[in-house]
């Protein structure tokens, strides 16, 4: 991420020019203060999926892959969050002990 000088003085004007990076963390996070299990603290996803056109007669089976960044659902793209989230473990059948 590189920041601009626009968005420096953007930021002074908001928090003033002695604030410290970590008191303007603090006044943002606004309580999140556990990283995004889901976009790992990005705040977006990268959804894959059909960009075939629709409405063209395809001969068999085509897929063609698109990208496109969504916004973190879990987080809504802040990237952090208030409460500690851990993945769902889905159990998927027995194995024998070995």
């Amino acid at each position: 991420m590189t920041l601009k000088v626009a968005d420096i003085v953007s930021l002074i004007g908001v928090y003033g020019e002695n604030a410290t990076l970590g008191e303007i963390f603090d006044k943002v996070a606004n309580g999140r203060i556990h990283k995004c299990p889901k976009c790992n603290g990005t705040g977006t996803l990268t959804i894959e999926y059909n960009a075939y056109p629709k409405g063209f007669p395809d001969s068999g089976f085509v897929y063609e892959a698109g990208y496109r960044e969504e916004e973190c659902d879990l987080c809504d793209g802040q990237g952090y969050t208030k409460k500690e989230y851990i993945p769902k473990m889905v159990q998927d059948g027995w194995e024998v002990k070995k």
